[in-house]
């Protein structure tokens, strides 16, 4: 219950616009993965919609609450048991664990005792074992998303642009329809 859950900083995620997160999973990158992928065309990623309830834990995974403060949250909230709540917490961090979505920051007491006592961060081994790690995925996470909407910008700057006709095309096109028009007797081609 001291464990602090923490996202997975190497999986993009938003909210759509009902409010609830989507967590943009990669397909498996192992032989397995890349050859059911290539026999059945399998997409590199798949959007995993959460739920109200699974978007609101989603969002408190930020390093910053312990589940026993995201149970205390989700009962007040949602006017629930606590002993409902953890368990059910706690089975689906476990299975959000799992799938590598989330990996949870310990005590180090608690790290010891589940002997890995040098690693700050549990679950998330691909991507960091230390705050420190944790924090500079983060920061690079956190880079390559406003890289990505810097570029997304631009896409939509330069698509705004090209659709804007030159006024003499207009003109020329205007034209020869009026001319297409008198020489049918107004039907058209």
């Amino acid at each position: 219950m001291l464990a602090m859950p923490v996202h997975n900083p190497s999986l993009k995620w938003k909210l759509n616009d009902e409010g609830n997160v989507v967590v943009i999973m990669p397909r498996r990158d192992d032989l397995s993965g890349k050859t059911l992928g290539w026999l059945f065309g399998v997409p590199q990623e798949k959007p995993v919609e959460l739920d109200e309830l699974g978007s609101s834990v989603w969002q408190r995974c930020d390093g910053d609450h312990t589940v026993a403060e995201i149970v205390t949250l989700l009962c007040r909230e949602h006017k629930l048991s606590r002993h409902e709540v953890e368990i059910t917490l706690t089975e689906y961090l476990r299975t959000l664990g799992k799938r590598g979505m989330v990996g949870f920051m310990v005590p180090r007491e608690v790290a010891e005792a589940a002997g890995v006592a040098h690693q700050e961060v549990i679950g998330l081994e691909d991507v960091a074992t230390t705050r420190e790690q944790l924090t500079a995925a983060q920061e690079q996470a956190a880079r390559e998303a406003a890289e990505t909407e810097r570029i997304l910008a631009e896409l939509e700057e330069d698509d705004g642009d090209s659709s804007v006709a030159d006024p003499d095309v207009a003109d020329e096109t205007d034209t020869s329809s009026e001319t297409d028009d008198d020489t049918d007797n107004g039907v058209r081609r």
